[in-house]
């Protein structure tokens, strides 16, 4: 690939366009997929729901006299619960619920309705910035190579060549098996493909595995990338033969090849010069 197409490639990787934007001369697509979206986005969503009901708790709070202590009680436990779902946003979110909640327990008539929205801005804002991760996540099985994208504000992309996986692995807990989706390796004897094996949905093992986690179908990926690794290599000629018949025999089966799309013309014709040329 010359200079010039290579910088085409890598300013259309960096804008995320599609796959068939990515594609080279003669390449096609055999698959192309990302996570599955009720994995990426669940945690968002979770939170969310986590943060309104903390909303609905902390209503029946301030207007219930009978049942004010379980209402505040069951908005501590789900902030506890934003907690343990996501790390980072979840965890500020759920911090910040217990703070405040707990202050207006102690001090309420001085309280900002608006502060109760905290939990569900920061839910709000793992979802958003799931969905966008989804949009921009592409796994893409190509009969030259496996292309990786994802990011969120700053696109990575990276390929490998299909010559350079050595297997095809998949891995499906019982838990992704009901829901239908997996995790597909690639094992690359070492190769990193420039892959992050920090973000989420995409890892680099150190072993040298590519990895697509959350894949839908995954045993049908594994298949079709398979079936791309090894399919048969055009046969090698060996053009220091005898004349003679067997020249004959061997103009008769790089014919029979072609006839039957195993080489190109170009190839034909640079075989059947090279056997004309030796007898």
């Amino acid at each position: 690939m010359d200079k010039n197409k290579g910088d085409s490639l890598l300013s259309r990787a960096a804008s995320g366009s599609p796959a068939s934007d990515y594609l080279i001369s003669g390449e096609n697509i055999k698959w192309q997929g990302k996570p599955a979206a009720i994995i990426i986005l669940g945690r968002g969503l979770l939170l969310t729901a986590f943060a309104l009901i903390y909303l609905i708790c902390i209503v029946f709070f301030f207007n219930d006299d009978h049942d004010q202590w379980l209402a505040l009680g069951l908005a501590l436990v789900v902030c506890l619960l934003m907690v343990v779902t996501e790390k980072r946003l979840g965890l500020i979110g759920g911090l910040a619920g217990i703070a405040i909640a707990t202050w207006a327990a102690l001090d309420g008539e001085g309280m900002a309705w608006y502060l109760f929205l905290v939990p569900l801005d920061f839910g709000l804002m793992v979802l958003v910035i799931n969905y966008i991760y989804l949009s921009r996540v592409l796994f893409v099985v190509t009969d030259q190579r496996i292309i990786t994208r994802y990011g969120i504000f700053t696109l990575r992309y990276a390929d490998i060549g299909i010559e350079k996986v050595q297997s095809v692995t998949t891995i499906q807990p019982w838990y992704e098996r009901i829901f239908g989706y997996g995790d597909v390796f690639f094992a690359t004897a070492g190769e990193k493909g420039g892959i992050d094996y920090e973000s989420p949905g995409i890892k680099l093992m150190s072993g040298g595995a590519v990895s697509w986690e959350n894949v839908s179908n995954p045993f049908n990926v594994t298949k079709i990338a398979s079936a791309v690794i090894h399919t048969d290599v055009a046969p090698v000629f060996v053009v220091n033969q005898p004349s003679g018949t067997r020249a004959t025999d061997r103009l008769n089966e790089i014919e029979a090849l072609r006839n039957k799309g195993m080489i190109t013309q170009e190839e034909y014709e640079k075989q059947r010069r090279k056997i004309l040329e030796e007898m």
